[in-house]
Order: structure tokens, then sequence, then C-alpha cells
């Protein structure tokens, strides 16, 4: 991402965003190997560092739910059939008590029966075929329900290394909370990132898979999800931290907004995560170069450690450039956005990964219910 970050001692410079790739030095990172990203991964590094993080649960993932989530077709395992029925009647007082929700649930299980009629119509042993194959994963959903359960009714979900938060937006909450596994599912199949996790996570690495030089994994042996106990984090307050040789070389800020009130209190939180990085991370994660995230509760008084990631070109260097982390001697100062000028110069979280065109094209400001119902209209005037 390009660095927007001027020092608050030249704040009339006009702001120029340079990258990586515009620097005149080669940038030269530490090898990425199979190892280094295995490292971080959940899974690897929760066991040590469990009792500094948010509560989680680990699942094992079967090779048919792994099938599932690469399947093309956004069927939800174990969803029930919806009841309810739209009214052509647009002055039906029944259809006063139906939220948009339910009314963009409805369409989309007629969207689905008018599918399966096609595919009946065109070919009815086939359809048998697929009736026959539809995912099913009764114990996933057990367990999924018992640890919600056990995190007092919220989580949000995440697999080896990403959470599906470029998928937010098709939750009713736009954020990952999640209720139940029909809502997890949902977030899993509709993510760009637990796409790449699942075919590309290795594709950046430098050697070989193995002890037999099998060439670049492209998915990790073992798929896990990942539930975390659900708590509303105050965006202003999370912050990357930058490893290189078992040295904290620099801090920014994580949510790409500006907060006045954070300049006010710099000093005491560059003060706090460089203690909780010498006392409880520094010498205990596996690698001596990495970046890992944390967020300082509203109070100030806990640090929690949210993930860890490679020092790596593929990691988001936020208000750094790779360059300053890669050549600099010594700790850099936290970095926090300067104005809300420069906060509007920020590339939007996820904007390629946000909305199908169709969906984009077809909103145009419309209610949920108006949307559903416009795009239902599509697939029905598609399918003649």
């Amino acid at each position: 991402m390009p660095s927007v970050y001027v020092p608050e001692d030249q704040p009339d410079q006009p702001i120029e965003p340079t990258t990586d790739a515009e620097t005149s030095t080669p940038l030269v990172f530490p090898p990425l190997t199979h190892q280094r990203l295995e490292n971080c991964s959940f899974s690897s590094w929760y066991p040590t560092f469990r009792s500094l993080t948010i509560k989680s649960k680990i699942i094992p993932l079967s090779e048919d739910f792994v099938s599932y989530l690469n399947a093309d077709k956004v069927f939800i395992p174990g969803q029930s059939g919806i009841s309810l029925a739209l009214s052509d009647d647009d002055d039906s007082d029944d259809d006063d008590q139906i939220s948009d929700m339910e009314k963009f649930k409805a369409l989309q299980e007629a969207t689905h029966r008018q599918a399966q009629e096609s595919d009946s119509d065109s070919d009815a042993d086939e359809d048998e075929d697929e009736e026959a194959a539809l995912p099913y994963f009764p114990e996933l959903e057990d367990e999924i329900a018992q640890t919600i359960a056990e995190f007092g009714g919220e989580v949000f979900p995440k697999l080896n290394w990403s959470s599906p938060r470029d998928a937010s937006w098709i939750a009713t909450t736009n954020t990952l909370k999640c209720h139940n596994a029909a809502d997890i599912f949902l977030l899993l199949k509709s993510s760009d990132f637990i796409a790449h996790d699942l075919a590309h996570a290795y594709e950046d690495c430098s050697d070989e898979a193995g002890e037999a030089g099998s060439g670049i994994r492209s998915r990790p042996e073992n798929v896990v999800l990942i539930l975390r106990k659900w708590f509303d984090l105050a965006p202003s307050m999370e912050f990357r931290c930058f490893v290189r040789d078992n040295k904290l070389i620099g801090i920014s800020q994580r949510d790409m907004t500006f907060y006045d009130f954070l300049k006010d209190i710099r000093e005491e939180l560059e003060e706090k995560i460089v203690d909780f990085f010498e006392e409880r991370i520094q010498g205990k994660f596996t690698d001596s170069d990495y970046t890992f995230d944390v967020y300082i509760t509203r109070n100030r008084e806990r640090i929690y450690l949210i993930d860890f990631n490679p020092f790596a070109q593929k990691t988001d260097s936020l208000l750094y450039q790779w360059e300053e982390l890669l050549t600099s001697p010594e700790q850099l100062p936290l970095r926090l956005l300067p104005s809300e000028e420069a906060g509007r110069h920020m590339q939007q979280p996820f904007a390629f990964n946000r909305y199908p065109s169709d969906v984009t094209d077809l909103s145009n400001g419309q209610t949920v219910a108006e949307f559903a119902e416009a795009f239902y209209k599509k697939v029905q005037a598609s399918a003649v």
C-alpha cells in the first residue's frame, strides 16, 4: 500500500504517495519458506501464546468440507426451508411485520428453488445425482454450535491464516459476528481470502515443501476452522508491530482512519506495546523476523495479541514503506495517520473484494429487500 505518512513537523507539505516499487534500492526480505509461513498459522502459535490472546477453539476440517468450500455453488449445509412466502399484495398487513432481511432470505430460497427446478427440467437424472451429493456436515455443525454456546453465543471465524473479513459485506451486521454454523459457512464461502488460504497460501514461498523437495505446496496439509470469542473491538486501538532480527523495528496504526485522540496518548501507547513485546513476545515466537497485531482495550489496561504474519512483502506495511523497515538501524517512531486528509488518500480495505459487479450494478442505493427483488428478477429473466 502506498505510504501517505507525513511527519507532524512538516504539516504543510503536500501528500505524495510513494511505493516500495519506486525506491531505487532493491528490497531484500528474509526468505519466505514453507516453515516460516506455517509458523504464522494460528494452530502453530496459539498453544504458546494462549494466555495473551482471545479465547479460541481449533476445529479440524474434513476433506469433504474443504471440497465444499472450494466448490462454486453457495449452498449452506443444514439450512432449513424458509416457510415465509412473499405476498404480491403490497398492502398486506402481514407484510409490515416482515423484516427486509426475512424478505431477502425468502427471495434467496425462491431463487434456489427455481435453479433446482430448471436443472430438473433439463436433466432429471443429473438433478437426482446432485441432490444426493448436497453437502451435509452434522458433526461439524454440532461442534460449532457447542463452541458458540460456550463462547456466549457469538464468535468470529478464520482458517489457518486468514479471516473472511473481505466478505463481511454479505453478513446482516456487516461484521464477522456469527451466531450459528450457517453464518460461518456463508462468510467462508464468500471470501477471497479464504479461497487464497485453500489454494494459493504458499505461492510466494522460496523453498520446496518437505525433505523430499516436492515443490511449492498449494494448500495446507491440515485445514482448520478457528472460532474466536466475539467482542467489539475499537478499530482505533489496533496496531501492527514489525520485528526484524528479534527487535521491534516499527509500530503502525492498523485502521486507516484518522483518530484525533490518538496523538494525545501516543507515548503511552508506544510504551505499553514495547513493554508487551519485550516481556511477552520477544524470543518466544519461532522466527526472528515477523509481524504481529495487537489490540489495546479502551481503558488501556490490557493488551491482546491478535495474530502473527510473515515479515514479507505480502504483509501490509500500513503507514511504513518496506524500505524503512528493512534498513532502519533502530526502532522507528509509532506511526499514526496525521490528518483526515491523509486518511482520505488511503485505499479502502478490501475495495476490490467486496461486491460482485452484478451486485454493485443492481443495488443503486436500494434497501436489502428492494435489491433482493431486483436480483431475483434478473435471475428469472436470465433463465428464460
